[in-house]
């Protein structure tokens, strides 16, 4: 096998533009080598918040302390775990359905749900329920800074840090895998689920696929992939600006979300904003217009709320292990099955989105 380093990734990805920002390559990297620089949210004189005090990147940056570049020594972790370098993309499988293979698609809604919950709070319910069972010991999701709005990723051990970061995420600002590296080398956790877009399926995809012994560790260590469903991801700093500039801080916003084309921002005093979707192009993370892919695909199970009546979850299982936590969470009271889901709108959205984006050049 060609030992790759982090700059064939650079040169494939990075460079190019098509990095999805998944963090794969952060978390694995043995020399804890690569990172991303940061919207950076500040104080700014006694009463603003101002982002980005360094600029930030959509694509990784590196230490160069590279054991391949500086020793010779035998590793590609990073680009064997990266779903868009050239390689992968020739041995990816393409599904013949627009939202994947699967085995039945259903809506439901928790059971026991609280207010910060989106789209019925079945991956919350689904993660509780790993977690009471004992089927998981950890949990990568996504946090989110209650007064600067600010993403983070989080390694969740116990169902009362799940309840904490229930919600959707709208904007990127840190690679969503960024604390799989803290389960697996840290905490040496042996059940993970890993919930995320679907560029972080892929991600994940391409690590439970490789042959490189670097990865094996992340391998062993996956358990459930729970994908959510996903049209693009805006960058934090700009949305905030953007935001401010209509006078919107972010400790004032109760919820954001996306329905019927529109970007909604839900506000503590019960006021809505909200902007069509078009309108946001320009603040939109540069990668995602190489992403073809709304539920994520290699996933065990997959939600969103498209398909589905306001405040209940549409979940697509699509193997018979994700079918095997949908139903104890069924059984255990976690989540109630709801109404027939509206698969025409899904492949409808799913179907624009691979007609939206670009193809990535293979060189």
């Amino acid at each position: 096998m060609i030992n790759k380093s982090y700059l064939d990734l650079k040169k494939e990805v990075w460079d190019v533009g098509t990095c999805s920002g998944c963090g794969a390559c952060v978390a694995v990297c043995p020399c804890d080598n690569i990172f991303f620089m940061e919207d950076e949210p500040m104080r700014v004189g006694c009463d603003q918040i101002k982002c980005g005090k360094l600029e930030s990147s959509e694509s990784p940056l590196s230490f160069e302390f590279c054991k391949v570049t500086n020793y010779n020594v035998k590793c590609g972790a990073c680009y064997d775990a990266c779903p868009r370098t050239s390689s992968s993309i020739l041995t990816k499988k393409v599904p013949e359905s627009s939202i994947g293979e699967y085995i039945e698609i259903k809506t439901a809604k928790a059971i026991k749900s609280n207010d910060s919950v989106q789209s019925g709070g079945v991956v919350t319910a689904l993660l509780a329920e790993a977690f009471d069972e004992d089927l998981i010991d950890g949990a990568i999701v996504m946090l989110e800074d209650k007064w600067t709005m600010e993403p983070e990723s989080f390694l969740a051990t116990s169902k009362e840090e799940v309840l904490k970061s229930s919600g959707s995420r709208y904007s990127w600002n840190v690679p969503i895998l960024e604390a799989l590296r803290e389960a697996v080398y840290d905490k040496k956790l042996k059940r993970l689920a890993i919930v995320g877009t679907p560029c972080v399926m892929e991600s994940i995809n391409s690590i439970v696929n490789s042959n490189n012994d670097l990865l094996k560790p992340f391998e062993k260590a996956i358990r459930f992939k729970i994908g959510l469903f996903c049209y693009e991801t805006m960058k934090y700093g700009p949305l905030i600006e953007m935001l401010k500039k209509e006078g919107i801080n972010p400790w004032d916003i109760k919820k954001m979300e996306i329905g019927k084309g529109k970007f909604i921002v839900i506000l503590d005093n019960g006021n809505i904003k909200s902007y069509k979707i078009k309108e946001l192009e320009q603040i939109v993370r540069t990668g995602c217009k190489y992403c073809k892919d709304f539920t994520g695909y290699p996933s065990d199970l997959s939600v969103g709320n498209v398909g589905s009546p306001e405040g209940v979850s549409t979940i697509i299982i699509r193997n018979n292990w994700g079918k095997g936590l949908f139903d104890k969470a069924i059984i255990n009271r976690y989540i109630e099955v709801k109404d027939p889901v509206k698969t025409e709108d899904i492949t409808k959205l799913a179907e624009m989105k691979i007609r939206d984006r670009k193809d990535i050049s293979i060189n």
